[in-house]
């Protein structure tokens, strides 16, 4: 039972980290300068691996949730619409991805391997579905607007912006 409970909290770790991985990678494919940091769980950075991959910094824990976040925007300029735009459909883009390639994966594994690479591709399709629906997540789960919710308001504010303009 413990072993079950372990290999479910990974498969959820992994593909939060994918989703997450998708919008380190739109942030910093913004601006040569723009730096990106992933967390699993809090916002907080102590006691958690600290994993270093080029401009993006992770800060790992098993956690049922996870963000990322510009580590520098002050040291860039301001985001334009479709920047916001592309950062926030990076993560669900990510999972889709993920989920793809783990499923076609899986065919050519058997057993534990094969079961275990599944569920992370069903994970991923699992997240990929329900960080698309506009809403707010519970405490537990961090309490921040999902992705779909965050690209909703965004576009809602740019249509406001473009009807004031004309």
């Amino acid at each position: 039972m413990l072993f079950e409970v372990v290999i479910i909290l990974i498969i959820i770790n992994m593909a939060l980290f994918i989703h997450e991985m998708g919008h380190a990678i739109a942030a910093i494919l913004r601006n040569k300068k723009a730096k990106a940091e992933v967390y699993m769980g809090s916002s907080s950075k102590e006691k958690k691996l600290e994993l270093n991959l080029g401009r993006i910094t992770c800060y790992l824990t098993i956690a049922l949730s996870g963000f990322c976040r510009l580590a520098n925007p002050e040291k860039l300029p301001s985001t334009t619409y479709k920047q916001r735009l592309i950062f926030l459909v990076g993560g669900p883009i990510a999972s889709s991805l993920g989920f793809i390639t783990l499923y076609f994966t899986s065919h050519f594994f058997s057993g534990t391997i094969g079961n275990i690479i599944i569920n992370t591709a069903g994970a991923n399709l699992f997240l990929f579905v329900t960080s698309l629906i506009p809403f707010n997540y519970p405490s537990f789960l961090g309490g921040l607007p999902s992705d779909g919710l965050q690209i909703l308001n965004l576009i809602k504010e740019n249509g406001k912006q473009r009807k004031e303009v004309s």
